[in-house]
């Protein structure tokens, strides 16, 4: 009995049974949200009437025939690229340099993974002050004599979307260090030891063995950072509120709006958009590099 329990329906049935609540939880929390929203966006779902009516792609036209959202667009592509950059190139470069064996290299990684643990929230909140007209940094500009390089940051509309995107790669850039250390520490030793007997500059060794070796590391950083750049609402909401005017408007902010006047219906469509451009741009990026991961 015991050893058909074990080699027959058991062991047939154990690991689904583990997976189950995981699976569970994921459908109703994730996948039916997700089809519900992709049926609403088809509907003038809104909190003024008493039917919902289906009305096909009318929503999705207001969107791409709307000044506002197509801003809300490009200011989140603007920013998803900008932070997307920002955040590995900084990132991996102190990786790099906080992988040799520099005095203190773990109180400096500690140091600067600090910012990616504080609430975003807080952040804002500091950098509003920060980059006021009056604040720190125009007054530190003025102090060391860089006065022509004062500006108007977060009410300037020419550059709003680049000061939020120098925030948001401030506070992120520590935590996708810590996963391109987590990569370069799997590279075996004696692979660079090689390379340097053999000649090697630090740049061959970096394009011919680091690289190639931390594009799981890089997949991942570049996923998270491309999906966090286009989910961005917090950030934009506690510096600016969208504004001045409408320079700073991104598409959750727009979600949130529509959400906030009842129209569920041109919300849940908005959504929708993001959603598949994410999905899209993920795909794309995931297959892209995945064929370039070498194994060792």
């Amino acid at each position: 009995m015991n050893r058909r329990l074990k080699g027959g329906y058991m062991d047939r049935f154990y690991h689904p049974l583990f997976i189950a609540p995981g699976l569970i939880i994921f459908f109703i929390f994730f996948i039916l949200p997700v089809v519900f929203g992709f049926g609403f966006s088809f509907t003038d779902w809104n909190q003024y009437l008493t039917e919902i009516n289906f009305i096909g792609l009318k929503n999705f036209q207001e969107i791409f025939e709307d000044r506002v959202s197509m801003l809300a667009l490009k200011n989140t592509l603007i920013f998803a690229s900008v932070t997307t950059v920002g955040k590995n190139v900084l990132g991996l470069g102190l990786a790099l340099i906080l992988n040799t064996k520099l005095r203190g290299r773990t109180v400096w990684r500690a140091i600067y993974f600090c910012p990616a643990i504080l609430s975003t929230i807080v952040v804002g909140l500091v950098f509003s002050a920060v980059l006021h007209p009056t604040g720190l940094l125009n007054d530190a500009l003025t102090f060391v004599g860089l006065e022509s390089l004062t500006r108007s940051w977060l009410t300037d509309k020419d550059i709003v979307m680049f000061t939020i995107s120098a925030v948001e790669i401030w506070m992120y850039a520590g935590f996708h260090m810590a996963i391109y250390l987590a990569g370069l520490q799997s590279i075996p030793y004696d692979l660079l030891e090689a390379a340097r007997i053999d000649g090697a500059s630090p740049w061959q060794q970096f394009r011919y063995i680091i690289f190639p070796l931390i594009i799981p590391s890089f997949n991942i950083n570049l996923i998270m950072s491309l999906i966090g750049g286009f989910k961005v609402f917090d950030m934009v909401y506690v510096l600016t509120n969208g504004g001045p005017g409408f320079a700073s408007q991104v598409v959750s902010t727009m979600v949130y709006e529509a959400f906030g006047e009842g129209r569920w219906g041109y919300g849940t469509a908005l959504n929708l958009v993001l959603f598949v451009i994410i999905s899209f741009i993920s795909l794309v990026v995931l297959n892209f590099f995945r064929k370039r991961e070498v194994e060792y």
